[in-house]
Protein backbone atom coordinates (compact mmCIF):
# COMPACT_ATOMS: atom_id res chain seq x y z
CA UNK A 1 0.00 0.00 0.00
CA UNK A 2 1.18 3.71 -0.86
CA UNK A 3 0.94 6.42 1.82
CA UNK A 4 -0.94 9.66 0.88
CA UNK A 5 2.35 11.70 0.90
CA UNK A 6 3.50 9.05 -1.37
CA UNK A 7 1.07 10.18 -4.50
CA UNK A 8 1.63 11.90 -7.56
CA UNK A 9 -0.29 14.39 -9.57
CA UNK A 10 -1.89 13.40 -12.25
CA UNK A 11 -0.63 9.85 -11.80
CA UNK A 12 -2.70 7.02 -12.75
CA UNK A 13 -2.74 4.14 -9.62
CA UNK A 14 -4.96 0.80 -8.73
CA UNK A 15 -7.07 1.44 -5.39
CA UNK A 16 -9.45 0.20 -3.60
CA UNK A 17 -12.32 2.37 -1.74
CA UNK A 18 -12.27 1.90 2.20
CA UNK A 19 -15.77 1.68 2.01
CA UNK A 20 -16.36 -0.55 -0.48
CA UNK A 21 -19.82 -2.52 -1.14
CA UNK A 22 -18.22 -4.32 -4.11
CA UNK A 23 -16.20 -6.88 -2.32
CA UNK A 24 -13.27 -4.99 -2.39
CA UNK A 25 -12.47 -5.09 -5.95
CA UNK A 26 -9.68 -2.76 -7.25
CA UNK A 27 -9.88 0.14 -9.75
CA UNK A 28 -7.92 2.26 -11.82
CA UNK A 29 -7.77 5.82 -10.95
CA UNK A 30 -6.21 8.66 -11.28
CA UNK A 31 -4.88 11.85 -8.88
CA UNK A 32 -6.63 15.06 -10.56
CA UNK A 33 -5.96 18.52 -10.17
CA UNK A 34 -9.10 19.65 -11.63
CA UNK A 35 -9.86 21.50 -8.06
CA UNK A 36 -6.42 23.30 -7.69
CA UNK A 37 -2.72 22.47 -7.75
CA UNK A 38 -1.75 22.33 -4.22
CA UNK A 39 -2.21 18.38 -2.57
CA UNK A 40 -4.90 19.96 -0.86
CA UNK A 41 -7.79 20.07 -3.35
CA UNK A 42 -6.17 16.59 -4.98
CA UNK A 43 -9.41 14.54 -5.83
CA UNK A 44 -9.47 10.57 -6.90
CA UNK A 45 -10.83 10.98 -10.65
CA UNK A 46 -12.63 7.75 -11.89
CA UNK A 47 -11.39 7.39 -15.63
CA UNK A 48 -14.23 7.44 -18.18
CA UNK A 49 -16.29 9.56 -15.76
CA UNK A 50 -16.81 12.81 -14.41
CA UNK A 51 -16.75 11.35 -11.25
CA UNK A 52 -13.99 12.67 -8.51
CA UNK A 53 -13.87 11.42 -4.81
CA UNK A 54 -11.67 12.61 -1.74
CA UNK A 55 -7.97 10.95 -2.03
CA UNK A 56 -9.33 10.10 1.63
CA UNK A 57 -11.69 7.64 0.41
CA UNK A 58 -9.28 5.61 -1.43
CA UNK A 59 -6.25 2.83 -0.23
CA UNK A 60 -4.03 3.07 -2.87
CA UNK A 61 -2.68 -0.26 -3.64
CA UNK A 62 0.28 0.46 -6.65
CA UNK A 63 0.74 3.46 -8.97
CA UNK A 64 0.45 2.24 -12.71
CA UNK A 65 3.12 2.87 -14.55
CA UNK A 66 3.03 4.06 -18.61
CA UNK A 67 4.76 1.14 -20.81
CA UNK A 68 7.34 1.35 -23.28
Amino acid sequence: MLELDDLEAEQIYWARRKMSTSNDQSEVVQISTVFGLSRDYWSVAMLGTDQHYSVTDFVFLKKIEPGI
